[in-house]
């Protein structure tokens, strides 16, 4: 009776559950969804793209009939600007009112990306959100070694510094997996470490955005801007990258012909940003532009421009290409981006190119940030295997700079994109400018104290004093005399395997005041190695790996970590060398220890188990003999009852 008593309380507390559910849940306060059609102050209130402020970008209109933009439906590719981030639900709405033809959802600038007709742009503008319509421009091609012109080879004789460690979105063509200089890092066929770790196509499978399709590149601009930065520069290597040992995530937003929409190319660029914690990836080389009067008539608003800046502040340095318009006043989008580091072409004797853009942009602001060699650029021929071929341009320019940043990098993998910027700039050799055609010292030259013009921007790169800086800049000197080594083996792809209680062993030249390491997930977190204790020998730990690590958003766990480790002495600082660890589950032994082990643990486990059963039998059955069942449900109804009401 007992056991039908108890389950008749069950059954009689869940009732009332029930019953009380609607209640409590009656308290709990609920989100209301609340349709706010109101346009908050913003870029799009005031700004050029849309002069007469009818919400219509000028661009549109200008290209309303452009036989270039109009499909034989009649529609325009447009970047629709909405005053919050748009999801399905704005999708819907654009497909149901106006429709539309959905391409890319660019949630780094709250904008939606598609064709729609026409006839209903005055429809569209009006629809709940939106408040600018864009026109999904074209961006095209930008088009012995700048190495020894910018100090790089001195750079790597005096650090030691050659990119290991850090990652470089190459947004352009595509890149050639298939070439020796590019298709894996240490040219050795036994061992399997790709150069390319990443590779995206919005171009030809947007759909695909896991970064696993084989790269390629079938108009050869992008795995030339790719050897520049990061080549291994192999068979012969002559013409090796800045950074030869910094990994490459290729991004094609730009077709066989070398063009590319809006659209496509921000579709790339946040495709970069939403990756840039799986494959650290902290710079970026685009060296791309807006043709004719796309280029000299872009704003800072421009949707471009936009997704420049949010790449900058979400912690890829990002460098665009001045551009090869050759006179003044011609940087455009996206190279006119206020917090974009463009570059400008040099020639071998470090003179400005003739062909290179000048500034000012369009609001007036001097650019470019920098200049670079680009001039007669030997670097990787796509699609030849192993051949390479001099090319001239800012576009040869900017992966230069891009390589540099890299070795940065590696040197202080602290560095924001703005701290990089900003030493380039600093330790730029400043050059005195003349406009092409004049033989007269630009105006801004005679400004006290400006360090900046419209011709070589900030100046001259120098590689050596950037890394150095870069190394210093967290205030350690750099000794070069104190030195670390990994005596940990890497496995033949590259890394080294590292479980729960495992270690990572590094040698001491000599006895240092302390040890510390950090993950590139990570900024401005310098830890203290805990086994350090004046020896010449230190362990990191998995353990210590994975306290760093494991509440970080948006970084999985296990896989690869890239660590940077330096050893203190006094108030300089050893170069900083870099490894990647892949943490793992531990893999069951089945060695004679642990296997006794494990039987223990187990047979103890469902010797409890079956204990466990038992004993409950035990207890049913009493309960059977001790409480026959009720004879009257009248009786059990008011016991229940009671139950309830106690």
């Amino acid at each position: 009776m007992r056991r039908l008593i108890s389950h008749k309380r069950i059954f009689g507390l869940f009732g009332l559950v029930l019953l009380l559910a609607p209640l409590v849940v009656a308290t709990v306060p609920v989100a209301a969804i609340v349709e706010d059609d109101s346009e908050p102050y913003g870029w799009w209130t005031e700004t050029t793209v849309d002069r007469n402020q009818n919400k219509i970008g000028d661009m549109v209109e200008l290209h309303i009939d452009n036989p270039i933009f109009l499909d034989e439906d009649n529609t325009l590719p447009l970047i629709i600007d909405f005053h919050f981030t748009p999801g399905e639900k704005e999708i819907d709405m654009l497909e149901k009112y106006v429709d539309y033809q959905h391409q890319f959802t660019l949630h780094g600038i709250d904008a939606l990306a598609g064709r729609v007709p026409v006839t209903e742009l005055l429809t569209l503008r009006d629809l709940p959100g939106v408040v600018m319509i864009e026109l999904d421009g074209i961006l095209t091609i930008a088009n012995a070694d700048a190495r020894a012109g910018h100090g790089v080879d001195m750079a790597f004789e005096e650090t030691g510094y050659d990119g290991s460690g850090t990652t470089v979105a190459i947004i352009d063509t595509g890149l050639d997996g298939n070439h020796t200089s590019l298709d894996d890092q240490d040219d050795d066929p036994e061992t399997y470490d790709p150069k390319i770790i990443g590779f995206y196509d919005p171009v030809n499978n947007p759909g695909n955005t896991n970064g696993t399709d084989f790269p390629y590149d079938d108009q050869g601009h992008g795995s030339h801007c790719g050897g520049t930065t990061a080549g291994t520069g192999a068979p012969t290597y002559e013409h090796p990258g800045m950074a030869p040992q910094a990994h490459l995530v290729g991004v094609k937003v730009l077709d066989a012909g070398g063009s590319g929409s809006f659209a496509t190319v921000m579709a790339g660029m946040q495709w970069t940003v939403d990756t840039m914690h799986k494959y650290n990836t902290r710079a970026a080389s685009m060296s791309l532009g807006g043709p004719g009067a796309i280029e000299w008539t872009s704003s800072e608003e421009d949707s471009v421009n936009r997704q420049a800046n949010e790449m900058m502040r979400a912690g890829i340095a990002l460098f665009i290409a001045a551009g090869n318009s050759a006179v003044s006043a011609q940087i455009g989008t996206p190279g006119s981006a206020e917090d974009a580091i463009t570059v400008g072409a040099l020639d071998k004797d470090t003179s400005i190119a003739v062909y290179s853009s000048q500034g000012p942009t369009e609001e007036g602001r001097i650019k470019p940030n920098m200049a670079y060699m680009g001039s007669q650029i030997m670097s990787v021929q796509a699609n030849s295997v192993d051949q390479y071929v001099a090319f001239s341009g800012t576009s040869m320019a900017t992966p230069g700079v891009a390589g540099v940043g890299a070795l940065m990098l590696q040197a202080n993998p602290d560095l924001s994109p703005f701290d990089i910027r900003n030493i380039l700039q600093e330790q730029a050799t400043y050059r005195q400018c003349h406009y092409m055609g004049a033989n007269e010292p630009c105006a801004e030259d005679l400004i006290p104290k400006n360090r900046q013009n419209n011709v070589y921007g900030h100046g001259h790169v120098n590689a050596l004093e950037s890394v150095i800086e870069a190394a210093e800049y967290d205030l350690y000197s750099f000794n070069k005399n104190i030195t670390l080594s990994v005596e940990t083996s890497t496995s033949k792809d590259g890394y080294i395997p590292l479980a729960k209680g495992e270690s990572v062993k590094i040698q001491l030249s000599n006895n240092m005041d302390g040890v510390q390491w950090m993950s590139n997930d990570l900024r401005h977190s310098w830890s203290f190695v805990n086994s350090y204790d004046k020896g010449n020998e230190v362990k990191l730990s998995y353990d210590e790996i994975v306290d760093e690590l494991q509440y970080l958003p948006d970084v999985t766990l296990l896989g690869n970590h890239t660590i940077s480790v330096r050893g203190l002495q006094g108030t300089s600082s050893s170069p900083l060398i870099t490894f990647d660890v892949m943490l793992i589950e531990k893999t069951m032994v089945a060695d004679e220890t642990s296997g006794s082990s494990d039987l223990i643990i187990y047979g103890s486990i469902i010797a409890a188990i079956l204990l466990t059963i038992v004993l409950v039998a035990q207890i049913l059955k009493k309960d059977d003999e001790e409480y026959p069942i009720a004879e009257s449900d009248q009786d059990i109804d008011d016991v229940v009852e009671a139950e309830i009401l106690e």
